[in-house]
């Protein structure tokens, strides 16, 4: 039900956005106040707790956010407040993030490899990506020494991966077969 909400938020707030021309402004304003509220654990307790009054969220949202956002965030914040669905910004945060780059062609990734990349094997990579999916790439990159060699890359729910860990299992597993 919670994601139903959130969804039904951010689908709004982002249309809203794209209407008023403010999608790049209330974008970066959600990335920042996520960014804040997950390093701040008053932030997060204050977002999450729904038993404080509709009035001392609003004045407490003022004091911290008044001027300091684009007008249609610090609106839509306000207006979250008065419904009693500031416990659902995050998730909010999360889906607009993923409408927000599925609408300007970016790919988010994440790639695995034994080894830190090279800068030339990231553009190479990022570069087949690109061409493949014709969306901008950006990649979260983590080093797994176990994986022995290659790499793994995850696009959303999807896995390619071709590290030598892997291939040795399969191998592994074509000998015990063939027996």
């Amino acid at each position: 039900m919670s994601y139903t909400i959130a969804q039904r938020y951010a689908q709004a707030l982002f249309d809203l956005s794209q209407e008023r021309s403010k999608l790049t402004a209330v974008h970066h304003d959600l990335q920042e106040i996520s960014d804040l509220a997950n390093r701040s654990g008053d932030l997060k307790y204050f977002l999450d707790d729904p038993v404080i009054a509709r009035e001392k969220s609003r004045v407490v949202l003022e004091e911290i956010f008044h001027g300091k956002i684009d007008a249609l965030t610090f609106k839509f914040l306000l207006f979250l407040g008065e419904k009693n669905r500031l416990r659902h910004f995050l998730s909010i945060c999360a889906i607009f993030n993923g409408l927000y780059e599925q609408a300007k062609g970016i790919l988010r990734t994440k790639w695995t490899s034994s080894v830190e990349l090279s800068t030339k094997d990231v553009d190479d990579l990022s570069g087949y990506l690109k061409k493949k999916f014709n969306k901008d790439v950006i990649a979260e990159q983590e080093v797994d020494p176990g994986s022995l060699g290659g790499i793994k890359v995850q696009i959303g729910d999807t896995v390619y991966d071709y590290t030598l860990r892997t291939q040795l299992k399969k191998f592994q597993e074509t000998v015990r077969n063939a027996n």
